[in-house]
């Protein structure tokens, strides 16, 4: 179990802003199917454009979701918020 001190925003709203953009590319291929099953009523080519977006926005949406595990797993290092080349000095109290 991971417990998190910090939530980074930018990968909460990339995750969130992938599922959604996951759930539409699903959206989209599933109205593509349906359209290429009923082909008398739709135009075999809005069904290819739906497929062909639908299966667009969920590629996009896996490297999003890829892409901000990465940065966050890039973040669980050991010397996280630490630079070689920064000290911290402080004076002795009197």
């Amino acid at each position: 179990m991971v417990f998190k001190f910090y939530s980074n925003p930018f990968s909460q709203i990339t995750k969130g802003f992938s599922k959604g953009l996951f759930v539409v590319g699903l959206l989209l291929i599933g109205f593509g199917t349906l359209v290429w099953v009923l082909k008398e009523v739709f135009a075999f080519v809005a069904a290819a454009i739906f497929m062909l977006a639908g299966a667009a926005c969920c590629i996009n949406a896996g490297r999003l979701y890829f892409s901000s595990r990465k940065s966050y797993q890039n973040n669980d290092d050991i010397s996280a918020g630490r630079s070689d080349n920064v000290r911290i000095h402080s004076e002795p109290r009197q």
